[in-house]
């Protein structure tokens, strides 16, 4: 069957736009008239963020809608188009704060998961500070809660409880301002503008380092292990529009983009510098770090820092903050070199939870020292610590 309307085909940056869902400046692919090759609307279209998004407007659907539009030979060039030049815009409609409240118990799948890998006290904290909370199936609820304290919108995933991956065969992604418009809670015409999340936390920590990462997982996750950074996540790699990061005027922001978005976010770190006033440094730790296979799985900060939890290096390349201290050996014994073997050396635990780790190689006379909530085991080491063998020192 020949279609008269189709997709645009990519043609750089200037063929996609706007996405009247999600707010992302260059998400939406328009679909043209192929007789007049124009665009049939600045809303009808597809968002290239299926699983984040997923708007999808096609010609019949907008046509069913408008039928005074159909036929309409449109001769607006594409760039007179662009929804953020034809759509006025409106102030956000915000969801009220007692709905934020209704679900108390924050045992989520994704909790559960997190509590594999921290104490009680840090899960505490990110439940807290993040405003986490569950559905009755168990799915996470991120609450996008603005600098004012106002609700946005809420975004529902389930993630498995154990890998603490999203379990997309299950559900997409489901938000709870499209929940209330289909209950009539909310009116049809509720105009979401979305926020970061966490974005409420700049006016809890005004003189912390902003960290910026994609996902709202990768900022709990890096939040449990840098608390010194007040972590934000834009809700995908390309969501970040100008007009959401401007409350960030004025702060030190540290960019961590996933392992195949270092060079999409430098390139709008600079305009970000210029048009939002704010000093911004992108991190490369996984361009160096990540493997080839690492960059094609697209892992993120969250996933290696899982891989290192226990690998005091992650804090090193992070932040080169580590003091140097002396501290007894618990023993005399040597470090030996078997056959087929790596050379083994000994890192140590003390009582208050520090972690050891000698600066070079067979050294023990000086040491990195990482203050963390390390368990005392002489386990973990074969599997996460290949060089070392860890030792708990008491006094």
């Amino acid at each position: 069957m020949n279609y008269r309307y189709e997709l645009e085909r990519y043609n750089g940056k200037a063929s996609r736009y706007e996405c009247p869902k999600c707010g992302d400046a260059r998400a939406l692919t328009l679909y043209i008239d192929k007789e007049t090759r124009q665009p049939v609307d600045p809303m009808c279209g597809r968002c290239n963020h299926e699983s984040d998004c997923g708007y999808h407007c096609p010609p019949g659907q907008y046509f069913q809608k408008h039928p005074q539009d159909r036929g309409i030979r449109r001769a607006l060039s594409v760039s007179q188009t662009l929804p953020s030049q034809t759509r006025e815009k409106k102030e956000p409609d915000y969801i009220p704060s007692t709905e934020k409240d209704k679900s108390v118990n924050p045992n989520s799948d994704f909790i559960q998961f997190l509590s594999r890998l921290f104490n009680q006290d840090a899960i505490d904290r990110l439940v807290n500070d993040y405003a986490l909370e569950v559905t009755k199936n168990g799915d996470v609820i991120f609450w996008q809660i603005d600098f004012d304290s106002r609700v946005r919108t809420g975004k529902i995933m389930k993630y498995d409880n154990v890998t603490g991956k999203r379990m997309k065969d299950v559900g997409g992604i489901n938000w709870i301002h499209a929940t209330m418009k289909k209950q009539g809670l909310l009116p049809e015409n509720f105009n979401l503008v979305q926020c970061l999340f966490g974005e409420h936390l700049l006016r809890v920590y005004p003189e912390k380092t902003v960290a910026l990462v994609e996902s709202e997982k990768t900022a709990l996750v890096a939040s449990a292990v840098f608390p010194q950074y007040v972590w934000l996540a834009t809700g995908g790699k390309f969501q970040l529009s100008i007009d959401k990061l401007k409350i960030l005027q004025g702060r030190t922001v540290a960019m961590f983009p996933d392992a195949d978005g270092y060079n999409d976010w430098e390139e709008k770190a600079k305009e970000i510098r210029t048009a939002v006033g704010c000093t911004v440094i992108v991190s490369h730790v996984l361009e160096k770090k990540a493997s080839e296979e690492d960059k094609k799985n697209k892992i993120d900060i969250a996933d290696w820092l899982i891989r290192q939890r226990l690998v005091a290096k992650a804090t090193e390349d992070i932040e080169a903050v580590n003091t140097l201290q002396p501290i007894p050996k618990a023993s005399d014994e040597k470090p030996k070199e078997e056959a087929g073997r790596e050379l083994q050396q000994y890192a140590y635990i003390t009582d208050n939870g520090t972690l050891y780790i000698p600066t070079q190689p067979c050294g023990e006379t000086t040491y990195y020292t990482y203050i963390q909530t390390w368990k005392h085991t002489t386990t973990v080491c074969q599997t996460h610590l290949k060089v070392f063998q860890i030792r708990t020192l008491r006094a």
